[in-house]
């Protein structure tokens, strides 16, 4: 199949079922919020394989489920292969956080000020701890 890319058009369905035959696989774009994820990308791609052509729908069907053809061209755009640039939603995302190389866990040293801020916060979260066991020494918990 040539690479080509069909949308919401009824025409475009008719031309897209007419050349389809089964095993063959298509790509529709998914819009993803970013409102929850910022690092994420806006659109990623699904993969579908066409699995047998249904007499009832008059379509072919996608993944061995009812949904059909026609369901992915309304939805959006259906590629005939995948979308340059575009990731694949089963890939793993982008990474955002996470343990540095060796040696370049810091971009610079740590001078005396931030050391001696960084050990009061510490010191401070070992009081607050010791002050929220306080009352509950040596006392049943009561749930009622």
């Amino acid at each position: 199949m040539a690479k080509q890319t069909f949308f919401r058009t009824e025409q475009d369905l008719k031309k897209l079922v007419k050349m389809l035959r089964e095993g063959d696989k298509l790509y529709a774009v998914q819009d993803i919020e970013t409102s929850m994820s910022p690092w994420e990308d806006s659109q990623l791609y699904t993969e579908h394989t066409v699995t047998r052509w249904s007499w009832v729908a008059r379509d072919w069907t996608i993944d061995g489920s009812s949904w059909t053809v026609a369901t992915l061209v309304h939805q959006g755009g259906v590629y005939t292969e995948p979308p340059a640039g575009m990731r694949a939603m089963s890939t793993p995302g982008p990474q955002v956080a996470g343990p540095l190389p060796a040696g370049q866990e810091f971009g610079r040293d740590l001078d005396h000020a931030e050391l001696a801020r960084l050990e009061g916060r510490v010191t401070a979260d070992r009081v607050q701890h010791r002050k929220d066991g306080r009352g509950l020494k040596g006392h049943k918990n009561k749930w009622f």
